[in-house]
């Protein structure tokens, strides 16, 4: 039966009810919604209906104010507000619009009243496309190898990006390169950042840092410190030179300039190599709630709330990711500000963004603090705002858009991120159903092909069973040597071309008939980790873990030119490039 707290509930935008990886539906309970709804400043007092009753007011009255921001597609009718004076474009100049035609060119505009103004967005109706049908790969940063460096940045970036565009590669992919806690070393996962506006600072490019260059592993909890007094040295050169004006703001100022400029170089390189595309970076899904975005704006964030993950098979309890994210009142009472200006620090000129959980421009699973992520709720959020942003910000930036989702999806969402020119994910582990895996044909051209992610086995690793013996050794569970042997088989039956199976200890056939396979399908990028590229059975990150496994500090076996002149990996570039030749995509395979 519907409560009134139930109505209040929906009328804030948690959802009572959603349904499971099963297609089951299932039920919030009062409590978790009560404490949801306090957490976003609907607060019910003893919880009786008088108190229910207030909140609905209070709801209703902000609801009621005016808007701070109006988004449209171009060309669909427009209906200003009643009370509007003027049309102003960013510049200032005054404009008129046939309320009928709507808007014809991408941008913002501002709605004049005699008492103050709106925001309006105008979005193109796609994002850009991939131009041709192309390859790219996907790199750690800290990975990189180079002399006196015991990890990668930005000057190593900007060199293999170089020598891979050299190889033919159109893209390269990375991680999250947001700001994490200087103050704190231990806290150096990319997707748990202090700040999505500003960059890591440790990779800031300098020309010689390192205490270990040499190590398999990157030991933070040294190099970080390391890292920094190494770029407070060069501050005091520069001071000292008069590169850097003594009111220039400091530490923090020269690190993030020095970080920007570092970044701004990588894609000139990537463009200068004659990459379609260049780097794409990677838009995480929150924030730290104790780090420098969260604490500087607290109303901006939802707080008492934590964002992750219902219950599904592969987390029975549902996951908790530690972070926030933003408040949709947060958004609305900031004109959306700081999430254009998130997109604007994230997108690099002509290159492109991959939007982690890209579920959450429509709802996320937010979780009561100090309760289990199993009595969470999902929280809507203003999708078609936060959607036609995204399309004008990339517009502007003539970037392309990769949205991360898999898993189970929000009624729509696909169709929606499809209609915008955004390009889904497929990847290879995950394209299979109970008959085996399936073939070229479920890669379609609205979506970017991947051999693998960061947080899956490399191919390599996965036919060896490296992943099998990580679960063993940890106590995990997940998929028996039996069931992994069946998999194989289906694998093959997919990717061999009918050639005989290799043996579970020869990863190199599977990898270059995995590659292949993958470079003939319609998607227009084909996206490959280094590793697999590589033939490593290690993979980056293992989810679930913290200290029990190397997360975020394996370093490729050598630099990226040695390991490119590789010939097993010159074969499998050599593939790659007579399968995807730089031609320019037909206008029918855009997605």
């Amino acid at each position: 039966m519907m409560t009134l707290l139930h109505q209040l509930a929906q009328e804030a935008g948690i959802a009572r009810l959603w349904t499971d990886a099963d297609g089951e539906e299932r039920q919030v309970s009062d409590e978790s919604l009560r404490e949801i709804l306090s957490a976003l400043g609907l607060g019910l007092g003893n919880g009786d209906e008088a108190a229910i009753t207030i909140a609905r007011a209070a709801l209703h009255e902000r609801r009621s104010a005016r808007p701070a921001l109006i988004t449209v597609d171009c060309g669909e009718p427009l209906a200003l507000p009643e009370g509007v004076r003027t049309l102003r474009t960013d510049t200032g100049e005054v404009i008129e619009i046939d309320a009928e035609r709507g808007f014809s060119r991408p941008g913002y505009y501002r709605a004049v009243y005699d008492d103050g103004s709106i925001l309006l967005a105008a979005a193109p109706v796609r994002c850009p496309a991939i131009k041709r049908r192309g390859w790219g790969v996907t790199v750690q940063i800290p990975s990189l190898r180079g002399d006196d460096k015991d990890f990668g940045d930005f000057g190593l970036l900007a060199e293999a990006v170089a020598q891979l565009g050299a190889c033919g590669a159109d893209a390269v992919a990375l991680s999250p390169v947001h700001a994490l806690s200087l103050a704190d070393p231990g806290r150096f996962a990319p997707y748990s950042p202090s700040s999505r506006i500003a960059l890591n600072a440790l990779f800031a490019p300098l020309e010689t840092a390192g205490v270990s260059p040499s190590a398999a592993l990157i030991d933070w909890d040294v190099a970080g410190p390391a890292r920094l007094a190494a770029l407070e040295e060069a501050i005091a050169r520069s001071a000292q030179d008069d590169v850097v004006p003594s009111e220039a703001g400091g530490f923090e100022h020269f690190v993030q300039k020095r970080s920007r400029a570092g970044l701004d170089a990588v894609q000139r390189a990537a463009r200068d190599a004659g990459m379609a595309i260049g780097i794409i970076t990677d838009l995480a899904v929150g924030v730290d709630p104790q780090g420098e975005e969260a604490r500087g704006d607290p109303g901006l964030f939802l707080q008492g709330l934590r964002i992750g993950a219902p219950p599904d098979p592969l987390g029975p309890q549902g996951q908790d990711w530690g972070l926030t994210s933003y408040s949709p009142q947060g958004l609305a009472d900031r004109e959306f500000a700081p999430f254009i200006a998130m997109l604007r620090a994230n997108l690099p000129q002509g290159g492109g963004i991959r939007i982690d959980h890209a579920f959450g421009l429509q709802r996320l699973w937010v979780i009561p603090q100090g309760r289990p992520a199993s009595e969470g709720a999902y929280l809507t959020y203003p999708f078609n705002d936060l959607l036609r942003l995204l399309k004008l910000e990339a517009w502007r930036a003539d970037a392309i858009v990769i949205a991360e989702d898999l898993g189970t999806r929000p009624p729509g969402f696909s169709e929606a991120l499809g209609e915008a020119g955004i390009y889904g994910m497929t990847v290879l582990p995950f394209t299979r159903d109970d008959k085996g895996f399936l073939g070229a044909s479920a890669y379609p051209p609205g979506s970017v092909a991947m051999s693998g992610t960061h947080d899956i086995a490399t191919i390599a690793g996965w036919w060896t069973g490296r992943d099998l013996d990580w679960n063993r050794t940890l106590n995990r569970g997940g998929e028996t040597q039996a069931e992994r042997a069946k998999a194989r088989s289906k694998l093959w039956q997919a990717i061999g071309s009918g050639a005989p199976q290799p043996s579970d200890d020869d990863p190199t056939p599977v990898i270059e008939r995995a590659l292949s396979f993958l470079a003939g399908s319609a998607s227009p990028l084909l996206l490959v980790p280094m590793e697999d590229l590589a033939g490593l059975v290690e993979q980056p990150n293992l989810p679930g873990t913290t200290t029990e496994h190397p997360n975020w500090r394996r370093r490729l076996p050598a630099p990226i030119d040695a390991l490119l002149a590789e010939p097993a990996v010159q074969r499998r570039i050599a593939c790659l490039n007579k399968i995807r030749p730089a031609a320019a995509l037909l206008q029918e395979e855009q997605p």
